[in-house]
C-alpha cells in the first residue's frame, strides 16, 4: 500500500524520516487539455507517477512516502481558456522552494521532485527551485526529466516532438490512472491536430491559439489506450527510481 504523507500522523511520519524515506513530491498544474480531458491531468499523471515509484522503491527494499501534490504552477500557454490557473514564475519558484525545505527540515534527507506539467518554462523553475532548496535545506534533491535524451524517445514520436499537449500520449496516461475522467465521446471524434509546437513556439507563438490549437490540445487523442498508458507509466517510474536513487 503507497504511503501517502497526508493520510499519516506526525509520529509515523518522524519514524519514515529517521528511517531513511524517500520523501516523493508529485508537481503539477490546473491548465486546460482540450474538450475531453480535465483541468488536473498534470496533477493526476505525477500521482500516478509518485504512487509506482513508491512501489518500485518497497520492492528495493527502500521506503517513499508520496506528499501532497503540487497542483498550481506557470502555465502562460493555457492562461487563456477557462479554468487555468497561472501562478507567476517568482511565486512558483518562492512556494515550491518553501514546500521543498519545510519537507527536508523534519529530517528526510532525499526528496524526489516528479514534475509532469513540461511547459518549458514551468520546468525551468522546478529545476531552479530544487537547486535552491537542496543550497538552502541541505537535502539531496533529485528532479528527475523524462524530456532528455536518450529516454525520451522511448516515450514515443508524439512526446519526442513536443506536440503531445492531450494528445495519444497525456490521454493515454490519464486513461490508464483515471479513466472516468476522459469525456469518451468527445475524445474518440477528436481529429489528429499535428502541430510541431516547439517550432511554432521558436517562431513566436505565445499561447495555444497562436501555436494552432485553438481547442488546447495537439496530437491524435482518438489513438490513445490504456495498454499505452499502463506502458508510458512503467517507463516513467523506472526512470524517475533509477535517477532517484542514482542522483
Amino acid at each position: 500500500m503507497t504511503m501517502r504523507a497526508a493520510h499519516l500522523t506526525w509520529p509515523e511520519m518522524k519514524r519514515l524520516a529517521d528511517d531513511g524515506a524517500i520523501a516523493l513530491l508529485p508537481v503539477g498544474s490546473t491548465e486546460a487539455h482540450g474538450p475531453h480531458l480535465p483541468l488536473n491531468v498534470d496533477v493526476v499523471i505525477a500521482e500516478e507517477v509518485a504512487r509506482r515509484v513508491a512501489e518500485r522503491l518497497a520492492a528495493a527494499g527502500r521506503r517513499g512516502v508520496v506528499f501532497p501534490a503540487i497542483c498550481y504552477g506557470l502555465t502562460d500557454f493555457a492562461a487563456k481558456f477557462a479554468g487555468t490557473v497561472s501562478v507567476s514564475a517568482t511565486a512558483t519558484a518562492q512556494y515550491l522552494q518553501e514546500v521543498l525545505c519545510g519537507i527536508a527540515s523534519h529530517g528526510f534527507a532525499r526528496i524526489g521532485v516528479l514534475n509532469h506539467h513540461v511547459e518549458p518554462a514551468h520546468f525551468k523553475v522546478v529545476h531552479e527551485a530544487a537547486k535552491a532548496a537542496a543550497a538552502r535545506c541541505g537535502a539531496t534533491i533529485v528532479v528527475p526529466d523524462h524530456r532528455r535524451r536518450p529516454f525520451v524517445e522511448r516515450l514515443g514520436d508524439e512526446f519526442t516532438r513536443g506536440g503531445s499537449h492531450a494528445g495519444e500520449y497525456e490521454t493515454s496516461l490519464v486513461l490508464a490512472a483515471a479513466p472516468q475522467l476522459v469525456r469518451e465521446e468527445v475524445r474518440r471524434n477528436l481529429p489528429e491536430l499535428a502541430v510541431d509546437l516547439p517550432g511554432r513556439i521558436k517562431a513566436g507563438a505565445r499561447d495555444f491559439h497562436e501555436a494552432g490549437g485553438p481547442e488546447a490540445y495537439f496530437g491524435a487523442p482518438a489513438r490513445a489506450s490504456a495498454e499505452e498508458g499502463h506502458r508510458l507509466y512503467e517507463l516513467l517510474a523506472g526512470f524517475s527510481v533509477d535517477q532517484l536513487l542514482a542522483g
